[in-house]
């Protein structure tokens, strides 16, 4: 069985998860701008409870983004920098699909030999400026997620919300526009946030088709092509 360590940092939630043999251990706060003074603390605290030093781990999975420019650059730098140390490979995963799969994880079980009826879930986090991060993603009878679609950042307007989706993000909690449409959707999970748990498990499930990749490819993926530009300015 596979060691993962997941480190999840990209909203206003930090979370760092690890796998042992199909067991997990997770550590998960609400604490916005404290980002730098749990997650190292939080890896400590996982790896001695499962008894293992970095350098037992086969990879180390991180929510790679979107999110805030702020906590992504401190959870990746401290993937890159525990990754190099321990000559261990990253497993990048989006950011909205650990809320897509944390949504996913709420569904209710269908009976043995049925299948999963979880339709499709629309992602929104705020991105700030009056515009959120959002994706669709589809739930399969793995009850795994996997995109319908590009990741993108816009005005809540633009986010794809069908009557059978299911609502997930707190986009959904604080732009009226998505709150008042969640209304009429299948499901509105507000309170959904990217966990390492979630990370974790959509690293595993990469992992059975793919090589992980090397720590220099630990990169942020914002999707702003400039975060300290606010929308429709334009640089003189």
């Amino acid at each position: 069985m596979r060691r993962i360590l997941a480190i999840e940092t990209s909203a206003e939630t930090c979370s760092v998860a690890l796998d042992v043999g199909g067991e997990v251990v997770e550590r998960f706060e609400h604490a916005p701008m404290k980002h730098a003074e749990l997650i190292l603390p939080s890896i400590s605290s996982v790896l001695a409870e499962a008894g293992l030093a970095a350098t037992d781990l086969d990879a180390i999975a991180f929510g790679r983004g979107p999110g805030s420019f702020t906590s992504l650059r401190i959870g990746i730098g401290v993937v890159q920098g525990l990754a190099w140390g321990a000559d261990r490979p990253v497993v990048p995963v989006s950011s909205l699909a650990a809320v897509a799969q944390v949504a996913a994880g709420r569904l209710d079980v269908p009976p043995p030999g049925e299948v999963v009826s979880g339709g499709d879930i629309a992602v929104a986090m705020d991105a700030r400026m009056a515009e959120v991060f959002h994706a669709v993603f589809r739930v399969g009878q793995d009850r795994l997620v996997t995109p319908v679609g590009p990741e993108r950042v816009g005005p809540p307007k633009d986010v794809v919300l069908g009557e059978s989706s299911i609502a997930a993000g707190n986009g959904f909690d604080r732009y009226e526009d998505l709150a008042n449409r969640a209304r009429d959707a299948r499901a509105c999970m507000a309170d959904a946030w990217p966990r390492a748990s979630a990370v974790l498990k959509l690293a595993s499930a990469w992992l059975d088709d793919n090589e992980p990749l090397t720590a220099a490819m630990a990169q942020p993926v914002y999707l702003r092509n400039n975060v300290a530009d606010k929308p429709g300015e334009k640089r003189g």
